[in-house]
Parts: C-alpha cells; structure tokens; sequence
C-alpha cells in the first residue's frame, strides 16, 4: 500500500493550518480518481482516468506530491525516533485496518562518531545521521568510539537511555 504525501509536509513541520490545506490537495488527487470510476462511458472513464494520471504524474514532478510506502514510513520513523512530532497522520500510528501500529520503543544502531569527553560529556552521531547528547556522564561509562553498539530506549517522561556496548544505560536527548 502506498500513502499519497505532500513533500514539503515530509520536509518541514508546518502549522496545523497549513497541514490541513496539504491534506485538502492530496484528498483533490484523490477525490479524482473516485470520481473516474463512478463514471459509466468507457471512453469518458479512460479520459477522466488520463487526467487524473496525469495531475497527479505532474503535482510529482514540480514536488507537490510525493508517492511513500509502508517501509518509507517505518525508515522515516526509525530516523525521527527522539523527537516528538505532531500526528501529522503521514508517519502514522494507524495501519490499513485504523489499528495502532507498534510504536518504536528502542533503536539498535552503531556510533559514526563521537566528540566530547566524560568531563564536558559526549555528542554522537549515530549512523543514521541522528546526533544524540549525554550531558552527565557517570564514571563508570567507557569512552564510546565509532562502531560501538548502540541501543536508545524510551523512558519515563519522554526521555531516553542509550546503552553503548551492553553497558548500563546513561540519559541522552536527541539535538539533531
């Protein structure tokens, strides 16, 4: 199954107006195509499906219009895990059926790079591009370097441990 997106609501978080005008263009695109298929003449059918094809082929192009599938939406969340977003309805808690689809609990990951130093803490930048900040860095926690594991869990109010090579888990915040 594929979901019809706006591209410039993947792009950037916009206001709750704009995003309800976004979901009025695509439902146009879609509300097209419905309106093809209740069309009786073969002919006229054919003519309203082309139109509609091709508004929405042209809406694709200028990047109006993007066209993401259900594993888009997974890798697209797995990127956003950290950050708390508004229910846009595109990167959705909803499957095909309305149920809730499971929610990402916990990211299993490698380091890309890390800076910082158990005095001023550690900045790392995972290897999916996330950057991740642990700002009081207990003793016991061993210098993390490129290619260690990584493991980020959800905990109590909206905040996250991180877990560097099965070592015990230490608060982080998500930066970028």
């Amino acid at each position: 199954m594929s979901y019809l997106v706006a591209a410039s609501l993947v792009a950037t978080c916009l206001p709750a107006s704009a995003v309800a005008q976004e979901a009025d263009s695509t439902n146009v695109h879609i509300q097209s195509i419905k309106a093809c298929q209740g069309e009786a003449d073969p002919t006229a059918r054919l003519a309203c499906f082309d139109a509609a094809a091709a508004a929405i082929v042209g809406a694709t192009e200028k990047g109006e219009l993007k066209i993401v599938d259900r594993e888009e939406v997974r890798k697209t969340r797995r990127k956003l895990f950290g950050f708390s977003l508004p229910d846009f309805g595109i990167f959705g808690k909803k499957d095909k059926e309305g149920k809730d689809e499971e929610e990402i609990q916990e990211l299993e990951t490698t380091i890309a790079s890390v800076s910082g130093s158990h005095g001023t803490g550690y900045t790392i930048r995972t290897a999916e591009g996330a950057v991740w900040r642990i700002d009081q860095v207990p003793r016991r926690l061993l210098e993390p370097k490129s290619g260690d594991k990584l493991l980020i869990k959800n905990a109590a109010l909206s905040s996250y441990f991180i877990r560097i090579n099965d070592q015990g888990g230490v608060k982080a915040v998500r930066v970028r």
